[in-house]
């Protein structure tokens, strides 16, 4: 065993374009919010073209910061093509382990085998095999890949740091989103819905991030993906969609989705973010209270520390607002509501009588600071009995879009995937792309 060095030359900076990305975290009863994460206003672009065929996406899969620090690709003796920008390429046995100093790269292979210097300048490492690539991190996790394995070293960083972007065809991705998103003893209907609405936000963020290393990432960045999974009713879901997209007239619509809805809808411009492409019709919300009833954080009660609620408020505000100067809450009410009847505008009050009004969506974005974990949704009010501020709430995530649960629910009533388009994504069609 030995090390083989690759010095790789700094990445080019990109230019920053408009995207949103959606995001899934998951309670351990596997509960799910999908939240969204402002990257750039750079462009006001709103159009995603509809492919016409299956387009490659590629899956961040980890980023890696720190000297040194490992990641192992591949099983024991399995061959692996090690190929750069610039065509060079060596065969490498497994296992096979990375790193990155401020040096350059490092590998270890089982043999020794020498590098070609014409790989040290290499812009970035593609990784592949002629069956599935397995990845194991520090934390013993492993899973497996289908598609092209590239690690790509990032310039502007003061610790080595580098990304595993894994390139892989959209259908063979999505099993493994439907895995990461859904209970997998939930019904083909429901499976086939959720493989929609991924199959079009994913269409959406391969058409904002052309210009960057990676379109969506595995966990609750963008929406949870696990690799391969062998499931015939994942594979079913998929295939009898294939090529499956929202449409609305000539552009995709973003699937977006979150766990529970809580019965009432947000609109994606109100749960999501201003971006033109949250004004389309299909996103403006379903009507009617839903299908969700049954699920777990349909409505919930918790409680946080008021002292520090209000010090991240202050930390996410402008200095000088009124934000930068609210002190320990003692009450948060719902103040505007929507057109469905669900809360989007929050009065928050502090123990002096000051008081701010904040959009139930920000609200919920800064709960990701408190040191119990961010609040299942911003639908929400609060008071505080005996020094803590008791919370009651509905809804798991930003309600726009796709309610899993809801689904899950259409589906046992005997619902087709049609219908539950048709009802979370109001005028949308279904076109098949591909």
């Amino acid at each position: 065993m030995f090390y083989m060095r690759l010095l790789v030359t700094p990445v080019l900076c990109l230019v920053s374009i408009f995207m949103i990305i959606s995001c899934t975290d998951r309670e351990s009863n596997n509960d799910h919010v999908h939240e969204p994460t402002v990257e750039s206003t750079g462009s006001t672009a709103s159009r995603i073209p509809i492919p016409d065929s299956e387009p490659m996406i590629r899956v961040r899969l980890q980023r890696v910061a720190g000297d040194l620090v490992p990641i192992r690709f591949s099983r024991d003796g399995e061959l692996v093509l090690v190929r750069d920008n610039d065509g060079n390429q060596i065969d490498v046995k497994g296992p096979i382990t990375v790193r990155r100093d401020h040096q350059g790269w490092l590998i270890r292979d089982r043999d020794s085998t020498r590098i070609p210097k014409g790989m040290i300048d290499a812009v970035w490492l593609d990784l592949s095999t002629d069956g599935n690539i397995r990845i194991k991190d520090d934390s013993g996790e492993t899973r497996e890949y289908s598609g092209t394995i590239r690690c790509i070293h990032i310039s502007d960083s003061n610790v080595p740091t580098w990304e595993v972007v894994e390139h892989v065809g959209m259908e063979r991705y999505l099993p493994g989103v439907l895995a990461g998103e859904l209970y997998r003893h939930w019904g083909l209907q429901c499976q086939a819905a959720q493989a929609i609405a991924a199959r079009s936000f994913a269409c959406m963020q391969i058409a904002f991030r052309q210009r960057k290393n990676w379109d969506v990432i595995d966990t609750a960045g963008s929406q949870a993906y696990i690799g391969i999974v062998t499931d015939d009713r994942l594979d079913k879901a998929c295939s009898m969609t294939k090529g499956m997209v929202l449409t609305w007239g000539a552009e995709i619509v973003p699937g977006y989705f979150s766990s529970c809805c809580g019965g009432l809808a947000a609109t994606a411009t109100e749960g999501i973010g201003p971006n033109p492409i949250n004004s389309l019709k299909p996103l403006l919300g379903h009507t009617g209270t839903g299908y969700c009833q049954e699920a777990p954080l349909y409505s919930w009660s918790r409680e946080c520390d008021p002292d520090e609620l209000a010090a991240a408020i202050r930390a996410s505000a402008i200095h000088g607002t009124s934000a930068s100067r609210i002190r320990s809450i003692s009450k948060i009410e719902i103040i505007k509501k929507n057109k469905h009847g669900r809360g989007i505008g929050l009065s928050i009050t502090d123990i002096s009588g000051n008081n701010i009004e904040m959009a139930a969506s920000k609200l919920a974005t800064i709960s990701s600071r408190l040191a119990d974990g961010r609040f299942y949704s911003g639908w929400l009010e609060g008071y505080v009995v005996g020094g803590r501020l008791k919370l009651s709430g509905h809804g798991y995530g930003h309600g726009v879009g796709l309610c899993q649960y809801g689904s899950a629910a259409m589906d046992r009533q005997g619902k087709s995937f049609w219908q539950m388009i048709e009802y979370y994504y109001p005028q949308a069609e279904i076109k098949k792309a591909w």
